[in-house]
C-alpha cells in the first residue's frame, strides 16, 4: 500500500511540474507542447502504476495475460504511429527534428502501453 501512495505522490509531482511549465511557458511566451506532452505521459504513467500495482504485484496468469496482450496492442498503435508520422513528415504537414519525433513516440508509446493495461486489468 505504501508503493502504491508513492506512485501517486510522484504522479501529484509531475502534475505540479506539468503545470508549472505550462503556467511560465504561457507567461514568457515560450510554451513547448512537446516538453508539456513528455511530462504529461510521466504523470499518466505514475498514476497508472499506482492503479495497476495491486493487479500486477501477484505474477499469475491473468497479470501475464494483461501484460502481453496489452504489449500486443501497443505494438499496432506503435507501428499506427509510425505510419502517420512518416507519412505527414513525407508529404511536409508536419515538420519536426529528429529529437522532437523520438520524444513524441516514448510518450505516446508510455501511455498506450500503460492505458491498455487499464483497459484489460477492467475487462478481464
Amino acid at each position: 500500500m505504501a508503493l502504491r501512495k508513492a506512485y501517486y505522490i510522484i504522479g501529484g509531482l509531475f502534475v505540479f511540474i506539468f503545470l508549472v511549465k505550462m503556467i511560465f511557458g504561457i507567461a514568457g511566451d515560450s510554451l513547448s507542447l512537446i516538453e508539456l506532452f513528455m511530462w504529461g505521459g510521466l504523470a499518466f504513467l505514475s498514476f497508472a502504476a499506482g492503479y495497476l500495482y495491486p493487479q500486477f504485484k501477484q505474477k499469475d496468469e491473468r497479470s501475464q495475460h494483461i501484460r502481453q496482450k496489452g504489449m500486443q496492442y501497443s505494438m499496432i498503435a506503435l507501428s499506427v504511429y509510425l505510419l502517420v508520422l512518416i507519412f505527414g513528415m513525407q508529404l511536409g504537414y508536419i515538420t519536426l527534428a529528429g529529437v522532437d519525433v523520438v520524444r513524441i513516440l516514448v510518450s505516446l508509446q508510455v501511455i498506450t502501453v500503460f492505458s491498455s493495461w487499464i483497459v484489460l486489468s477492467k475487462k478481464l
